[in-house]
């Protein structure tokens, strides 16, 4: 059985849905990995079981890369769930084993794309590591962790679409938890880029035809595919390794940031992507960003630098069954609310009336009585110019 939430905005991330809400003096407490201590490929890892020991111990404070001497640790935040065992695949997987054979250029890209579809556990972590104003105090590192199945829903040459859901399982409950994540859609060679501007505005961009020529554009968008941020950069194949890095581009706040930080508006970043043998990893190189009133950056916009890890590691004999169950029964709805928002973000300037609202929204509006739902749901969430 499959229990559908629709995320309640409470401060945790959205990856992380076992969680509680928090007040502002209480301190987070160390998240734990859903495998702990650790899963060998081929083997479950036990669960790691708390005690009333556990929780009467001192939490454990983090000492992150690049930890400037003088400020004291700090414990990181993100989920206190603990996941139910899960098996690594063995590695190296077909995927990437395959990938050094297909020739080289876009054909090469087009199968590096691909093989970041498939079934994984996901680990998120992320760490400011310089502080960019006068008397800045870094904040706390953040970890979660996810088990994640990626989907190709779109194969064409020029074009591949890559959804994401998340299927978890908590140690002590039989109920699997299913969740639409964030999508990715690659385009061979576009030439138009829909940029982020802040404060839930985005902006078209064209790329002149040599900008575009050989580059693969990365759109993002999140769970009720609303708009997220759009960039663009080129794959390079250096013996087997294979890497996509974008260009320095704006992003909303991020979700793990919403309930616990109002002091900056953009995130502001270059990604790359590397596939793995064992999956892929997605690094981030971060500068959050509060704008002026009118837009514009002013001089002491500039917060701190972050640095970010996604790892995607390859999962044997978990059962998927729930999300793929549930997408069958939506896809329909949800490729109507895609086309929607593809007509109502072809306008030059788009405003919605919030970043985070919108896609909560249509996750209760899809699948329900109303098949209508969605596509009004779109067209609600425009500010009218």
């Amino acid at each position: 059985m499959a229990m559908r939430t629709f995320l309640p905005l409470l401060s945790c991330s959205l990856a992380l849905v076992a969680c509680t809400q928090r007040t502002a003096d209480q301190a987070p407490t160390q998240p734990t990995s859903p495998n702990a201590p650790g899963a060998q490929a081929g083997k479950a890892a036990p669960v790691a079981a708390s005690t009333k020991k556990d929780k009467d111990a001192p939490k454990v404070l983090s000492r992150p890369f690049a930890w400037p001497l003088e400020q004291a640790y700090l414990a990181s935040r993100g989920g206190t769930s603990t996941g139910a065992p899960v098996t690594l695949s063995p590695s190296p997987s077909p995927a990437w084993k395959e990938l050094a054979g297909v020739p080289l250029g876009i054909e090469r890209d087009r199968a590096a794309i691909k093989a970041m579809a498939g079934e994984y556990r996901t680990s998120f972590d992320f760490q400011e590591t310089i502080p960019l104003r006068p008397g800045y105090q870094l904040s706390a590192p953040y970890f979660s962790w996810a088990t994640e199945r990626i989907a190709v829903i779109e194969d064409t040459p020029t074009r591949i679409v890559l959804q994401h859901q998340l299927v978890m399982r908590f140690a002590g409950q039989d109920e699997a938890m299913v969740v639409k994540h964030w999508r990715q859609d690659w385009t061979w060679q576009d030439n138009d880029l829909l940029r982020y501007r802040g404060r839930a505005k985005w902006r078209h961009e064209r790329l002149e035809p040599n900008e575009a020529a050989g580059t693969w554009s990365q759109a993002v968008y999140g769970v009720g595919d609303e708009p997220r941020y759009e960039t663009f950069g080129r794959w390079s194949h250096d013996g087997e390794v294979s890497s996509w890095t974008s260009d320095r581009h704006w992003r909303p706040r991020p979700r793990r940031e919403k309930t616990v930080r109002q002091d900056y508006d953009v995130m502001e970043g270059v990604h790359r992507l590397t596939i793995t043998p064992d999956g892929w990893v997605l690094w981030q190189d971060n500068r959050k960003l509060k704008l002026a009133e009118d837009g514009t950056v002013p001089l002491d916009g500039y917060l701190a630098s972050e640095i970010g890890l996604e790892r995607y590691q390859r999962l044997d004999s978990f059962d998927w069954k729930p999300g793929v169950d549930l997408w069958e029964q939506e896809k329909a709805e949800w490729a109507v609310v895609r086309e929607t928002w593809h007509e109502v973000l072809a306008a030059d300037n788009v405003h919605l009336t919030g970043e985070e609202t919108v896609g909560v929204a249509l996750l209760e509006a899809v699948g329900g009585e109303d098949p209508l739902a969605g596509p009004k749901t779109v067209r609600d969430a425009m500010v009218k110019p």
